[in-house]
């Protein structure tokens, strides 16, 4: 694999590799101790920002959640099970419960604080 296939020797993204994202909150630091304590993103304190496996962003008020529009984000967990255990005991809700798909992985959907909806991915059996 070329440093142009899988990122540069610097560590720099290459062409097309999401890197950043803005997730729209209303509330910045509810937000922001949701995904750490359900998917581990350290925060970046004092600002909303975080770093999660392979990509940084932030947690933004100028911008509306997306319930039902947009890109649906969707993040590998360990445990889909306790994940969503852990979603339900932060006061938000699971969408979609679990559903086997083609049989390699399982998928949910949940919501965030913000009732931004997000996807929530285990491979292998549950």
């Amino acid at each position: 694999m070329t440093s142009e296939e899988g990122g540069s020797s610097q560590g720099r993204p290459v062409h097309g590799q999401p890197c950043y994202l803005q997730i729209p909150a209303l509330d910045l630091w509810r937000s922001a101790e949701f995904y750490e304590r359900i998917f581990g993103w350290r925060i970046e304190r004092p600002y909303p920002s975080f770093e999660a496996p392979g990509m940084i962003g932030q947690w933004v008020d100028d911008r509306i959640p997306a319930p039902e529009a947009g890109p649906l984000l969707w993040i590998n967990v360990d445990q889909i099970d306790a994940t969503l255990a852990l979603v339900v005991s932060s006061d938000c809700q699971v969408l979609q419960p679990p559903w086997l798909d083609e049989g390699v992985r399982w998928l949910a959907t949940i919501s965030d604080p913000a009732r931004n909806t997000v996807g929530v991915f285990q491979f292998g059996p549950r």
